[in-house]
């Protein structure tokens, strides 16, 4: 019967902030928190007592973000954070906040068996990625939004630390298709071939155009973007 708010001020990590905190420390509310930067609101969690016996915290976790919702269990042990059976649904404007994607429009869900994690950061991943009616500003500040389209990202178990996936689109203007590389060091790697349909915006043609090879034989364009987050 441990009350959850005196378990908040002694024990939380500095970078989860709660309030209107009711309940016990194995289930409780919350009525608004953030991490990391991302709004919550409408937080519950269960955990489980018997997990402290395997030498970790377990449970089961949800609550409502700005337009949509996450839900997840999640395992708390000495190697370190890991969620199960998450599933995530937001719009991107929402995500802005933690994602350097300003501007960009559209939806983001997910489903991912498992995510493990490693002092916040993500280093192994089973799910996948969904990204919907994709719609990003103009490279130049004229005009309105580009339509991209929509896009599914598949990640799989690796044999070391990192994340891997492939991409491919799910319709719209850009046919695309890739991998992507995630190191637990922040580096990222994406590589993968692109072309457009024929409804693809001119501004968007022209900006293929610009940051792609020249197309070959399939029309195709060869990409690749490098860099750390």
């Amino acid at each position: 019967l441990f009350p959850a708010p005196a378990a908040y001020r002694w024990f939380a990590p500095a970078g989860l902030q709660l309030g209107g905190i009711e309940g016990t420390v194995w289930s409780g509310r919350a009525a608004l928190g953030s991490v990391g930067g991302l709004g919550f609101r409408d937080i519950a969690w269960e955990l489980y007592p018997w997990s402290v016996l395997l030498a970790n915290v377990s449970g089961r976790v949800e609550a409502r973000v700005a337009g949509g919702f996450v839900q997840t269990g999640i395992r708390v042990g000495p190697g370190g954070t890991s969620l199960t059976g998450l599933r995530a649904a937001a719009p991107l404007a929402t995500l802005a906040t933690v994602l350097p994607i300003r501007g960009t429009q559209g939806q983001a869900s997910v489903e991912f068996a498992e995510i493990v994690l490693r002092a916040g950061w993500p280093v192994d991943a089973v799910g996948e990625l969904r990204l919907a009616a994709v719609s990003v500003p103009p490279l130049m500040p004229v005009g309105g939004l580009i339509e991209l389209g929509s896009y599914t990202v598949s990640f799989g178990a690796t044999a070391d630390e990192g994340l891997a996936g492939t991409f491919t689109d799910a319709g719209g203007p850009l046919e695309v298709a890739g991998s992507l590389r995630l190191n637990p060091n922040r580096d990222y790697l994406i590589e993968g071939a692109v072309r457009a349909r024929p409804e693809a915006d001119a501004a968007l043609v022209q900006g293929l155009e610009f940051m792609t090879g020249e197309p070959d034989s399939a029309g195709m364009r060869q990409f690749s973007l490098a860099g750390s987050l």
